[in-house]
């Protein structure tokens, strides 16, 4: 019985203990155009810069993208492609933290006098200069 016992608690703490270890982090965002509208189809490729290691990641009818599980010991880039285009919109690169869901979002397009004004003072909007941000070229 008491063996019994020791196999059950193993069994059932095994899936806890293993997850304790986990060095994982995940990355998601949104993807819109000038007009503040969800882009279906644009391309996030997320590459592990000390590994070498690319996932793609394609935004659903909402504009959303997530890539979950990733290691938090390095830096990433991260490239945001319009549906069809062979180069970037922009790329963001740095560190991300361990056990953090980090959002990088994309805007597609030239923000105009038409542009909602919410997304112009989203925090998340490239700025030219800004350190982590590679405008296209």
């Amino acid at each position: 019985m008491k063996l019994l016992l020791a196999l059950i608690s193993i069994l059932v703490l095994a899936p806890l203990t293993a997850s304790a270890g986990e060095l994982s982090s995940d990355l998601r965002g949104h993807v819109v155009d000038a007009s503040g509208q969800p882009v279906i189809g644009a391309v996030m490729v997320v590459e592990h810069v000390d590994t070498g290691r690319v996932t793609r990641h394609t935004t659903n009818r909402s504009g959303r993208w997530s890539a979950m599980g990733k290691r938090s010991d390095g830096t990433y880039r991260i490239a945001c492609y319009a549906p069809g285009a062979a180069i970037p919109t922009v790329t963001f690169e740095g560190r991300v933290a361990l056990g953090q869901v980090h959002v990088r979002n994309c805007m597609i397009g030239t923000l105009t006098t038409s542009s909602p004004t919410w997304l112009s003072s989203w925090k998340w909007r490239q700025a030219t200069g800004d350190r982590y941000v590679k405008e296209a070229a």
